[in-house]
């Protein structure tokens, strides 16, 4: 047998649709329980997501935020949540369009592998568990919607190209690259690289170099060059972002060790490391590398190695491009014939396995996020709707491979009381939404909200220092999160509102115009 007749023979049960059906499955299980996903930068999107939806019910948030409308390579979930969420609400269409994403890459790197080697490999599903990495746990849930989108659509790519439906394929990239960069920018710098590297794969055969190898590479990436319009409008005058200095790898191997990075750091760091022997052992040739992917899985790494850690405004830019290029080099690794059948069949129950055991212990993590998330939010209730908070926020000191995901969830008064905090992001030309001049910009972003106990070595300002600062006329209370009994203030224009053993909600006394007369006279 050759080609795709070999390929037949060696598929098993691990090739059958209820198999990778239930793989699928078990992709969305994490989420199913939590009533919103408990992903650190999750409850600031959907804020984001409830000033979009409309303000016409909401006076105090329409009287302070705005916004301005633009080409920006950042709106995957955004629009997607704008759509349903009339029917469902913000914080249900949040969380089924989020469930949607480890769903549609676990789809589309199965995919990729059945069109690579020609039949789903045994070994395939060991990489499903990398679509729940760092960045995800972190909630760039529009970045992993854009890689959700890059991997189904190269993966379709690959299906056209084996049919021979030159046609088909083209526009795929062609259009694909467009709602690719609305979902998220880098997104589509991914779904570049693995059609680059397919490119590369399919007309390079030897060292040399001739123009019609350059023509033919050069040609298909030109299909990915609509996008480059929004950008040029998107990045021109004061919307460039920052950009960190290239070639700084000292923190490379952290993010391939943290690539799983969630609760417990030695289950994570193995598992993480598990996939990086997987890889290794493909390409010393002790199992069988797919070439096209192997190609694709060496682009993403030199790409890897020298991308920064800022770009064009676009922070932890490399730690994004970790779990996916691991991903991408296990799917590239498939059992040998010469294994055998059964051999074949115990690699695929281990990677099920792999798959299952994963997946419980997210499921465990975030119904203890998820828990725990409720006992933080207690204080809403006692936040009057339409009111404009003021939150600090104590991150642990010293920082841990786990850490309270509770940096973000001061928005979450936004979404259920209608009030303004200081939480929406500040990133210049990558945002929609922006406060106006009635809050101080010191104290109108996430920017302003973490602080730190005295004692502890972190770069935040003094708690202290920070209320201190307060405009007292632009807020009707403060909120404390992190902050135990022993460090809270004790200012008398603070009048306790409700409190626990890590929480604090303050109302903010304001000084009647009399008495403060009558005490500038005496």
């Amino acid at each position: 047998m050759t080609g795709r007749n070999q390929a037949r023979g060696q598929a098993g049960w691990w090739s059958s649709p209820t198999y990778v059906a239930l793989l699928l499955l078990l992709m969305a299980v994490p989420l199913l329980w939590p009533a919103f996903p408990p992903l650190d930068d999750v409850p600031t999107h959907m804020g984001r997501f409830r000033i979009q939806a409309g303000m016409a019910d909401a006076p105090t948030l329409a009287s302070i935020f705005s916004i301005h409308w633009m080409p920006v390579g950042n709106l995957g979930v955004d629009l997607l949540v704008w759509l349903i969420q009339p029917w469902l609400g913000i914080e249900l269409a949040t969380k089924i369009v989020i469930i949607l994403i480890p769903v549609i890459s676990a789809a589309g790197l199965l995919l990729i592998a059945k069109e690579a080697h020609g039949h789903l490999p045994a070994s395939a599903a060991f990489a499903l568990p990398l679509i729940y990495g760092y960045a995800f746990q972190y909630g760039f849930i529009n970045f992993s919607l854009g890689a959700a989108f890059a991997f189904l659509t190269f993966g379709l790519v690959l299906r056209y190209q084996r049919l021979r439906r030159p046609m088909a394929w083209r526009l795929l990239i062609l259009l694909g690259s467009v709602v690719i960069y609305f979902a998220h920018i880098f997104g589509w710098v991914v779904f570049g690289l693995l059609v680059g590297g397919n490119a590369l794969y399919r007309h390079v055969t030897s060292w040399k170099i001739s123009l019609a190898t350059i023509r033919a590479v050069f040609g298909e990436g030109l299909l990915l060059g609509l996008p480059l319009i929004p950008i040029v409008a998107w990045r021109s005058g004061d919307n460039a972002g920052e950009t960190s200095p290239y070639f700084d790898i000292l923190n490379k191997w952290g993010w391939i060790e943290s690539a799983m990075r969630d609760r417990w750091v030695q289950w994570d760091g193995l598992s993480a490391l598990g996939c990086v022997a997987l890889i290794i052992v493909g390409i010393l040739g002790i199992a069988r590398m797919n070439r096209r992917l192997l190609v694709i899985f060496l682009m993403m790494a030199a790409f890897y190695v020298t991308i920064p850690y800022a770009f064009f405004g676009l922070i932890y830019a490399d730690m994004r491009i970790a779990p996916l290029m691991l991903a991408i080099g296990v799917i590239a690794v498939a059992p040998r014939p010469g294994w055998g059948r059964t051999a074949a069949a115990l690699v695929a129950l281990a990677g099920f396995g792999f798959v299952a055991a994963r997946t419980a212990t997210a499921t465990v993590s975030y119904v203890r996020y998820a828990q725990d998330h409720e006992r933080w939010l207690q204080a809403l209730p006692h936040i009057p709707k339409g009111s404009r908070v003021v939150a600090f926020i104590a991150p642990p000191c010293p920082r841990g491979w786990t850490v309270p995901r509770i940096v973000h969830l001061p928005s979450m008064a936004i979404i259920r009381r209608d009030a303004f905090v200081n939480d929406q992001f500040d990133m210049p030309g990558a945002q929609l939404v922006e406060v106006g001049p009635s809050i101080p910009r010191d104290f109108a972003y996430h920017s302003s909200e973490q602080v730190r106990l005295p004692g502890c070595d972190r770069p935040e300002p003094l708690l202290a220092q920070r209320i201190a600062a307060v405009p007292q006329g632009a807020f009707d209370h403060l909120w404390l999160l992190g902050v135990d009994p022993a460090h809270r203030p004790k200012q008398p224009w603070l009048k306790p509102v409700w409190a626990d053993d890590r929480s604090a909600l303050y109302a903010i006394v304001r000084q009647k115009p009399a008495t403060a007369a009558k005490g500038r006279a005496g």
